[in-house]
């Protein structure tokens, strides 16, 4: 069901933000063990690129595809955006992501950190989309390729036919990701 304009009798509600992640996990999850299986069954050869295919499903309205795609809050240890702003100018001083390695649920955590974990590695990458039954449109819906920065056997970059194209390199202590996609000044801001 689509949300209700407020001018239309709707409210505010919050997005269900730690439930669109805590499916994407689990689906990932899902996914990895079954690759893993296949592999040890010599359906998937040990040099076959292994993508998984992840949508938001019924969250597909309400997660935002920017600044950052929901699967990557998923995947890699990024949590909410930021922007400082210095009062007296006006100018934003700083702007990026918290560090969030978890993701909350009633039991315990689940890492937001698949693609910086091992028990992944055998996933090349993963294709994403808010796109589902009934709301095919990729306008507003686009997909996205993330690729697995630890995968046994990557995918080769600029090779598929998505919108958006995110590949995380190590950056010092931590790990820089990109739309390598992205027009340049977009590529430039995000950094």
């Amino acid at each position: 069901m689509r949300p209700i304009p407020i001018n239309e009798g709707g409210g505010l509600v919050a997005a269900p933000i730690r439930q669109a992640q805590l499916r994407t996990s689990g689906a990932l999850w899902t996914k990895a063990q079954k690759i893993a299986l296949y592999i040890e069954q010599g359906v998937i050869a040990s040099d076959d690129t292994r993508i998984v295919a992840i949508s938001a499903s019924r969250f597909g309205d309400y997660v935002a595809e920017r600044p950052l795609p929901l699967i990557m809050t998923t995947l890699f240890p990024i949590g909410d955006a930021y922007i400082t702003i210095d009062r007296a100018t006006g100018d934003v001083v700083e702007e990026g992501f918290h560090t969030a390695p978890l993701i909350d649920r009633a039991r315990n955590p689940i890492p937001r950190t698949a693609f910086l974990d091992e028990r992944f590695a055998d996933v090349s990458g993963v294709i994403w989309s808010r796109v589902g039954l009934g709301n095919m449109s990729r306008g507003g819906r686009p997909i996205t390729y993330v690729h697995n920065p630890l995968a046994h056997v990557p995918l080769p970059t600029n090779w598929g036919v998505w919108d958006r194209e995110f590949v995380a390199a190590p950056n010092g202590d931590g790990w820089e990701a990109s739309d390598i996609l992205a027009p340049t000044d977009v590529a430039e801001a995000q950094r």
